[in-house]
């Protein structure tokens, strides 16, 4: 008889082995996830929740979900972070009942709608939630742009580290970049600084600006090193892929080649979090982006990456270095009604620890 329970710390290590054994996708690919504790993830939200599904004593699945305000209102959105069931118990009804005591938690919350990502290679998920009653509302994209050669930097643009008198010019610029955006809060001083603390292998000393010949700071972004909290990996690799090691390997001995990943192995990756620019000089971001991807080099990293929405002018930016793009897919619920459009779409970047 399965049971729902609130998480409790003893836990840890059961879920952690039964979250290698779920990884998310199909037959053909699928994405595995290797965390070290399994709520560290959720410490960087103001408040969360992990329920557990037991069966005699034994854990057959959890979800998570964090609970987040909506800009302007008193009403609040709850984001589903994941939902993990034991291969051994999977078609006896727990994810389905693991989601529906999620919506009740988060109604007790005040939430108006629930939302989750959904990988695209995973179509068991979006069955789920789609037989939920869960719609697809919108695509987001995540470029990885692979960091094996180093880019000459325009001398038009200085780029340096953030220093803490230009956080009030910072916040400005994400505030106004990221207007309009669905589910973007817009920031303070404070809060801005706040947020970078929170969120481990990040802060201040990781964010960086472009100023122009007047010395305005004409676009801005932060690295995140998001593997103290989770590494990810090829469970199953893509047929794509093993093509494109095949053909790289034979032409890394004649020429510099990006690396490809192999089936198993953790991706080594930064994101691109928090970035801006002033719209008119889309050169400094990619000057930017330039300097990020060489940095990236230096640090022995693989990947650079960030989670965009579509309609995003920095992923046009990010194209001119020739990204790889996976897809992921938002399902959301109203509690009543109907949801408000989804499009465009502001992407918190701590919700993309799988």
């Amino acid at each position: 008889m399965i049971s729902i329970r609130p998480f409790n710390d003893a836990d840890n290590q059961s879920m952690l082995e039964i979250e290698k054994l779920c990884p998310q996708g199909d037959e053909n690919c699928a994405m595995g996830v290797d965390k070290k504790d399994i709520i560290a993830r959720y410490k960087m939200y103001d408040n969360w929740n992990v329920l557990v599904a037991e069966d005699d004593r034994k854990i057959a699945g959890w979800i998570g979900l964090t609970v987040k305000p909506i800009p302007g209102q008193e009403e609040r959105y709850a984001y589903f972070t994941e939902v993990m069931v034991h291969p051994a118990f999977r078609r006896a009804g727990v994810a389905t009942k693991l989601v529906k005591e999620a919506e009740k938690k988060a109604q007790e919350m005040n939430s108006s709608y629930f939302y989750c990502y959904i990988y695209e290679p995973n179509r068991a998920s979006k069955s789920l939630f789609g037989k939920l009653g869960y719609s697809n509302m919108r695509d987001i994209k995540m470029p990885g742009i692979s960091t094996y050669k180093k880019s000459d930097i325009s001398p038009k643009y200085s780029i340096k580290f953030v220093d803490k008198k230009d956080i009030g010019d910072v916040v400005s610029l994400i505030n106004e970049y990221n207007s309009g955006l669905i589910h973007f809060v817009p920031f303070t001083a404070q809060a801005f600084e706040s947020r970078l603390k929170s969120i481990p292998s990040y802060g201040l000393d990781n964010f960086w600006v472009v100023r122009d010949e007047d010395n305005k700071i004409a676009a801005c972004a932060g690295l995140w090193d998001s593997s103290m909290l989770a590494d990810l990996y090829y469970a199953r690799e893509p047929t794509v892929m093993k093509v494109m090691k095949s053909v790289f390997g034979a032409l890394s001995h004649i020429i510099k080649v990006p690396k490809i990943t192999a089936e198993g192995e953790h991706f080594n990756s930064l994101y691109i979090a928090d970035y801006a620019f002033d719209k008119g000089r889309p050169d400094a971001m990619l000057t930017l982006l330039k300097h990020l991807s060489n940095l990236s080099i230096d640090m022995k990293q693989d990947y650079l990456m960030t989670a965009i929405d579509p309609e995003d002018d920095f992923l046009e930016v990010m194209k001119k270095l020739k990204p790889q793009i996976e897809t992921w897919s938002i399902f959301a619920k109203p509690l009543e009604g109907d949801l408000q459009s989804f499009s465009p779409f502001y992407v918190d970047i701590r919700d993309m620890i799988p």
